[in-house]
């Protein structure tokens, strides 16, 4: 799964990566510990222009009656895609891409969860693939909610030492047929949806303050340093 992640880079240097314009006016803050329910730029197509919006983490159904339904559904299995209420509709048309520098995995060791850091070796930038929702409030005058969920795969080999599931990554030139929404050929969509190769992930033990969502510093990346060996 992928339950928290790091994003460390401007507006700016999104623009130029993915050809983007940004919807509206905003800004991006470093954030190396990334949580559910935080509003963070996503990658959409609009027709034929690529645009960068601030999208909630936790996809709301567009029938849910409550936001709270969004807190649940952070991740997506591929496999189920088309199976699910929730994702079926966004995965024809809203599908999305999610930038990220890394990720965090636990391993649970004995009673305890030890948290590792995720990136890949050749891109500083990951390619999370998600899908999008636009949820629109029943009380008369409350403004719509965008949101979305990243899709999981299951593990490649590094990966299945720490957990069975992983984000599915996106290389930049599947970009294009990702979010084009005129692309409805959901079985070619979902075999872009695998694991990452095995010899493009790098990992290490963090320590535990990621576990709290208050933490968000750059020290949060840090190797973990066992003070008593």
């Amino acid at each position: 799964m992928c339950g928290r992640y790091v994003l460390k880079i401007t507006l700016q240097e999104l623009q130029q990566k993915y050809g983007a314009t940004p919807e509206g006016i905003f800004t991006i803050e470093e954030n190396y510990n990334v949580a559910p329910s935080l509003h963070m730029p996503v990658i959409v197509q609009q027709g034929d222009q690529r645009k960068i919006d601030k999208y909630r983490w936790g996809l709301i159904p567009f029938w849910a009656k409550e936001i709270n339904s969004g807190y649940s559904m952070i991740n997506a299995r591929a496999e189920s895609l088309e199976q699910k209420k929730s994702y079926a509709s966004p995965f024809k048309s809203k599908r999305c891409v999610i930038p990220a520098n890394g990720f965090y995995e636990w391993k649970k060791a004995g009673g305890e969860k030890i948290p590792h850091y995720i990136t890949q070796k050749r891109s500083e930038l990951i390619n999370f693939a998600g899908l999008y929702e636009e949820w629109k409030p029943q009380k008369e005058g409350e403004a719509p909610i965008k949101s979305f969920t990243i899709i999981t795969t299951d593990a490649n080999k590094p990966i299945s030492e720490l957990h069975d599931r992983m984000p599915a990554m996106l290389l930049d030139e599947e970009l294009d047929i990702w979010l084009d929404p005129e692309n409805k050929d959901t079985d070619s969509l979902k075999d872009l949806l695998r694991p990452w190769p095995n010899d493009d992930i790098s990992f290490y033990r963090v320590g535990k303050e990621v576990n709290s969502a208050r933490n968000s510093g750059k020290q949060l990346i840090n190797p973990y340093r066992d003070l008593f060996s």
